[in-house]
């Protein structure tokens, strides 16, 4: 099933970069650097950080109902604010600034890191399931959920490293990021309710329902921005093209 999802995932934000732009390779190759960006958080940073604090405060973290509230705020920030914070790491490279140019760039660039980024997390996430006995039994079909959350995520994953990418290139790189981890928070909230046993699967369920519609409008808002950037330029450059071509050929 992971294979699966993997490929799904690949196939269908493949066939969107190539709907959306004309310059989709370029973005695609960003995806890359950043598949083993979650593995690398989970495993050198998130892990660490907390099961340290988790040992410090005597607090198990396979019983989260009875875990402190303030423990489970922690554990709520843990993963937006250092996730957000190593997507972007790909941009060191010098060749992937030099896409930042525009609002468009900004856009793509940021979204296929996130992209990127969650399909390396649904593979890491796999290794993790693959690894458990408890699941050592199930036959592989019946992951399902597992494939449907994490085409979604990779999804919120790439609007949400647009918002902040798209916020570094306007000079307002603090304002992205907090904007990145609220949004990232919310999606992860109904999921810690669930697990500290405070809601149902069904609220759960709901609650990532709607922070996906809002990442939805949010992701076709940049992308409206974006075009009204582009478009003007693209339509004088026409212009000036087959004004020349007219002269050239002797018309009017």
């Amino acid at each position: 099933m992971a294979v699966i999802t993997v490929s799904i995932s690949g196939a269908a934000y493949t066939g969107l970069l190539r709907i959306v732009t004309p310059h989709w390779r370029r973005y695609l190759w960003l995806a890359l650097p950043a598949l083993p960006l979650s593995a690398i958080v989970n495993r050198l940073i998130k892990q660490p950080i907390g099961e340290g604090v988790a040992a410090w405060a005597g607090v198990s973290t396979d019983q989260l109902g009875t875990a402190p509230l303030w423990f489970l705020l922690f554990l709520l920030l843990l993963s937006p604010l250092t996730e957000e914070a190593i997507k972007i790491v790909p941009l060191l490279l010098p060749r992937a600034r030099a896409w930042l140019g525009s609002r468009d760039g900004a856009l793509w660039t940021g979204f296929a890191l996130g992209v990127g980024f969650g399909i390396g997390e649904a593979a890491f996430i796999a290794y993790g399931i693959a690894q458990s006995p408890d699941y050592a039994g199930m036959p592989w079909y019946l992951f399902t959920g597992y494939l449907n959350e994490r085409f979604i995520v990779c999804f919120g994953h790439g609007v949400m490293t647009a918002v902040l990418v798209t916020s570094l290139t306007q000079g307002r790189p603090l304002r992205g990021y907090v904007g990145a981890v609220l949004l990232h928070t919310a999606a992860n909230a109904g999921a810690l309710a669930y697990q500290a046993g405070w809601v149902p699967v069904e609220v759960a369920t709901l609650s990532l329902t709607v922070v996906v519609l809002l990442l939805a409008v949010i992701f076709e808002r940049l992308r409206r921005q974006a075009l009204r950037e582009t478009s003007p330029a693209a339509r004088d450059a026409e212009e000036v093209v087959l004004f020349r071509r007219n002269r050239t050929d002797g018309g009017p």
